[in-house]
């Protein structure tokens, strides 16, 4: 083997060595910016990802916050409710009270009239015996005021026609034209017997 021989294999080594240089460095290049973007797109989705966490994260705070709300118009509708219901046994309570009381009166009432009949205790009994219901007993109560009533609106409305004839009796009726009729008549009319003067 002679020299220019050596010398080409060397030269052909060398440029296989650089040409594999130049390739390694060219896949490192390319990896290298293949890492790039795929470092790029998983930023962008961490960035989407964080987004979309805010938003579920916002999400959460405001069903939340209604949840909250909702609670609380629960335990103040709660409270109501239960003030209500004091407010309306307090009113039960105190409407029994009244009506104990009206039942009472009716009693005492009914044990004073002579007219009415009823048992030891003041209640009114029916012709066998029995006791009547309260509901009954002022129902007859009111027919009974009603009736009252109407004597005495009668009895004003006979009144005022006994006055009328009365006064119609005294003072006379007037005709259509205006001329009293029976009655005394005004004072200063002329009277048939008077003196007549001499002119006339």
């Amino acid at each position: 083997m002679n020299g220019s021989t050596i010398i080409w294999i060397v030269l052909v080594a060398v440029v296989v060595i650089i040409a594999v240089a130049l390739f390694m460095s060219m896949s490192r290049k390319r990896r290298a910016e293949v890492h790039r973007d795929q470092a790029e797109q998983i930023r962008q989705e961490a960035q989407e990802h964080d987004r979309e966490l805010r938003e579920r994260e916002a999400h959460a705070e405001e069903a939340e916050a209604q949840a909250r709300r909702a609670r609380a118009e629960a335990d103040e509708r709660a409270a109501e409710a239960k003030r209500l219901e004091a407010e309306a046994e307090r009113r039960g309570e105190h409407a029994e009270a009244v009506r104990v009381d009206r039942d009472e009166q009716l009693r005492r009432a009914d044990a004073r009239d002579p007219d009415v009949r009823t048992d030891k205790e003041g209640y009114r009994i029916d012709e066998d015996g029995n006791r009547i219901e309260d509901g009954n007993r002022l129902d007859d109560a009111n027919r009974v005021d009603d009736t009252n009533r109407l004597d005495d609106a009668n009895r004003v409305d006979d009144s005022n026609r006994l006055e009328s004839e009365q006064s119609g009796r005294h003072e006379g009726w007037v005709d259509d034209e205006g001329n009293r009729v029976g009655g005394a008549g005004p004072a200063d009319a002329p009277r048939s017997d008077a003196p007549r003067g001499e002119g006339a």
